[in-house]
């Protein structure tokens, strides 16, 4: 019996976003350097965008238009401080890069005794893991490293990505790594295809020695 391999052309290939998720120790290339560029530069300007826009909470008053609310406690928290260490256009920033980059975003919200917010706290995307509903008519609750209870989704601000379930989102890089990964393998595979003429090339191996009658056979045959 024969076994036909066929021979496959190796070509090293840069995947930058390989190397942003995994910090691979693969040869830097300038192509890898400008698309790591392209990302940090996309990420920079939604994020900053972003950042600047206004966001305050207002009220409709008694003649029905709609005014800022300056007097809600929530009113600071969105447009000065939201924690005592970070200001506001940090902690927007800080959310949005979170986002697009992990997929998720997410914000403990610390509340008085009255139940107002007090502040908003940023909580790195891994260190928390989202309890998902088990029936309908159950929460989402989120299980933060540090934190001896569960929070409930109403203690928590969570800015979700692309997402499939409306639960967990999904990192724009991730999803671009992905495509862009199969996309460079099929032009790859294409390329080498055709530079062989489109033509399958290989080696025809048996278990014994054939004689010349024989691999004239084999050879016609294949």
């Amino acid at each position: 019996m024969g076994l036909f391999r066929r021979k496959k052309k190796q070509e090293e290939r840069s995947n930058a976003f390989d190397y942003l998720l995994y910090n691979s120790n693969g040869g830097y290339t300038s192509s890898r350097a400008l698309q790591l560029s392209t990302v940090y530069r996309c990420v920079e300007v939604i994020s900053d965008s972003i950042a600047q826009l206004p966001l305050e909470p207002y009220k409709i008053d008694s003649d029905g238009y709609k005014i800022k609310f300056t007097s809600h406690p929530s009113y600071r928290l969105l447009n000065a401080e939201p924690n005592p260490r970070m200001s506001k256009f940090t902690f927007i920033k800080t959310m949005v890069v979170s986002m697009l980059l992990k997929g998720n975003a997410y914000a403990y919200i610390e509340r008085d005794n009255n139940g107002n917010a007090v502040a908003l706290h940023y909580i790195p995307a891994e260190s928390v893991t989202i309890i998902k509903p088990q029936t309908i008519k159950d929460n989402v609750a989120y299980s933060v490293t540090g934190f001896g209870n569960v929070i409930e989704a109403c203690n928590m601000i969570h800015l979700l990505n692309f997402t499939y379930d409306g639960i967990t989102g999904i990192s724009t890089i991730e999803n671009a790594r992905r495509t862009l990964g199969l996309a460079t393998d099929a032009e790859g595979h294409c390329e080498g295809f055709f530079k062989g003429g489109a033509n399958l090339a290989g080696v025809l191996k048996v278990q014994s020695t054939l004689t010349t009658k024989q691999k004239n056979d084999l050879k016609t045959s294949w």
